[in-house]
């Protein structure tokens, strides 16, 4: 053993990692390669095929509605497993608890404004947070994150169901938006070159 590796150690001893164990990262991994893979072969393949066979209207309404049912049977699925397969409810907790420990760190006014503007930025601007999740990610992965509370499973409120029909709305328009340009434009390269 060398020297150099106590230091190490008492070095990562030291560090507050203890949010390292919440995650149970065998599940995690697991549903998020399977999640991942679902997710990239819906987005990359069957989104843009479907809006180049019926257009955007008519194969944005549909994708919407399939986009819809799909989540809402794998919100169902994790309200039911009760395991945080995503690490989204982790991630809130962490989310939660890094904030309480900046305020308490925050003494000095300057210091003390810097993490308001940060804590609203990122932990209360609600709006925010939503149209960011709602274009990144899915609905599913909205709806999960902006429910209160961490590690609940409880299902859908109709604060959930309207963070849930509007994210679905603001994604897939998006989405749509994003899958007809795409979609366009190999096409118009195909029809230049061949």
């Amino acid at each position: 053993m060398y020297k150099g590796d106590d230091n190490f150690y008492l070095f990562f001893y030291n560090m507050k990692l203890g949010w390292i164990k919440k995650f149970n990262l065998k599940i995690i991994a697991v549903g998020l390669v399977v999640f991942n893979s679902f997710d990239y072969a819906f987005d990359y393949v069957l989104y843009p095929f479907i809006i180049y066979k019926y257009g955007p209207l008519y194969g944005g309404i549909a994708m919407g509605l399939l986009a819809a049912g799909i989540c809402l049977g794998l919100m169902y699925i994790y309200d039911f497993l009760e395991k945080d397969w995503l690490g989204i409810e982790t991630v809130k907790e962490l989310v939660e608890n890094f904030f309480k420990e900046e305020e308490a760190i925050a003494k000095k006014s300057w210091r003390k404004h810097g993490k308001n503007m940060m804590k609203w930025l990122f932990h209360k601007n609600k709006i925010g947070q939503f149209i960011f999740l709602s274009l990144h990610f899915d609905p599913l992965i909205t709806t999960i994150y902006m429910r209160p509370g961490y590690h609940l499973y409880n299902g859908l409120s109709k604060r959930d169901w309207k963070i849930f029909w509007s994210s679905v709305v603001v994604s897939n328009a998006w989405w749509t938006g994003v899958a007809f340009v795409a979609v366009s434009s190999v096409e118009e390269l195909i029809s230049r070159f061949f």
